[in-house]
């Protein structure tokens, strides 16, 4: 056998005891490993339902405003006479503010005065009178017609002299009215007549009550939580260095049909007296904490197409389950129904993606929501 033979038979044989040595092909239709089934899980982060109250910041804005601001005219006509204050003027309780002319109230007066005198002469005399028809009827000298007659006219008499008191009284009225005084302790800020002009009923000044100022805020009707009397209030105006601390004091049962809002207000503390009455404001409303109630992160929380729900854990399972939600911060949601404390919940950018049913893995390990999130 020649040389290329050889080494031709050769190469054979030991290719053959090579495949003789192969082990067999695996099956195809044998199970995963168990590593397999846990690659097609989620990873997610995963909270346990936990029990706390919840700190809610209600933001705001509105106007500062006087509690009071009246417009003071005068309960006599005629020309005025003098005035006192003009803008920026600064006046305690009773103090002048402008004068009707009072000439002519002190002679309506002075007739009513006379007029008193001649009704108490006239009932004097009737009285009188009275008096002897009484003592004829008696003898049988007049007529019993007679005597009531006489009688009628001293009651007259007498209710004559009641209606010329009142006159007198109205009188003397109408003339210290002439001299109009601030109703309360006040700053001028605004006069709309001066010397000369006829006055009236029409405000001659407008008076703004003193260190009397009030927040008034305008409320979302779909804010988070509802303002009550005695929430805090945290108060920014503008040119006012920091802040002031105040507490609703009213809320309105009304809401607003165009703006959606209600109103509220608090009284405002300024001692430097820079706040003024028109200032823009800011506020921050902390309403007191309800009951403890269970809580999720905000974010495990779905909202959409008419529906809130969250995706709850079971045996690595997410399953979507609906809940109702109270008051919510930028952080946590309460939850009213369809958790409860220990439930756990899937929350994250995951939440987005998940279906119910979609197997899931804890990623970094379940976590409690706090049980009282710090005061803001």
């Amino acid at each position: 056998m020649s040389t290329p033979i050889r080494l031709l038979v050769l190469v054979l044989g030991v290719t053959l005891a090579a495949c003789r040595d192969e082990p067999p092909a695996p099956d195809v239709t044998a199970p995963p490993p168990a590593d397999a089934a846990a690659a097609t899980e989620l990873p997610v982060e995963i909270q346990t339902v936990a029990l706390g109250s919840l700190p809610i910041v209600i933001e705001a804005s509105g106007s500062v405003r006087a509690r009071r601001v009246s417009g003071v005219g005068a309960e006599v006509t005629g020309r005025l006479l003098e005035v006192f204050v003009d803008v920026g003027d600064r006046v305690e309780k009773g103090a002048p503010l402008f004068r009707i002319d009072p000439p002519p109230y002190r002679v309506a007066l002075e007739e009513a005065r006379a007029g008193l005198s001649l009704a108490r002469a006239e009932r004097d005399n009737a009285l009188q009178e009275q008096g002897r028809v009484d003592k004829l009827v008696e003898m049988n000298v007049v007529s019993e017609q007679r005597g009531d007659h006489q009688r009628t006219a001293a009651a007259v008499a007498v209710a004559r002299v009641a209606q010329m008191e009142a006159r007198v009284s109205q009188a003397k009225t109408n003339l210290e009215r002439t001299l109009v005084a601030a109703p309360y302790a006040g700053s001028v800020v605004e006069r709309r007549a001066h010397e000369g002009e006829m006055a009236g009923p029409e405000p001659v000044i407008v008076l703004q009550e003193s260190d009397a100022l009030v927040l008034v805020l305008n409320i979302p009707e779909s804010a988070t939580t509802p303002v009550r009397v005695g929430s805090r209030v945290r108060l920014f105006v503008e040119g006012l260095a920091g802040t002031l601390e105040s507490q609703v004091d009213r809320v309105s049962e009304r809401v607003d049909a165009e703006t959606r809002t209600y109103e509220v207000r608090a009284p405002i503390s300024d001692p430097s007296g820079t706040v003024k009455a028109g200032s823009y404001a800011r506020a921050e409303i902390l309403p007191a904490p309800g009951p403890p109630r269970p809580l999720v992160d905000r974010t495990a929380v779905v909202m959409r197409e008419g529906r809130t729900y969250v995706f709850r854990v079971e045996d690595r399972t997410a399953r979507q389950v609906n809940v109702r939600v109270g008051a919510m911060n930028a952080a946590r949601v309460e939850i009213l129904s369809g958790l409860e404390v220990g439930h756990r919940v899937v929350r994250g950018e995951a939440v987005g993606r998940l279906v119910d049913g979609d197997a899931v893995l804890a990623g970094s390990g379940a976590e409690s929501a706090s049980q009282t999130d710090p005061s803001p």
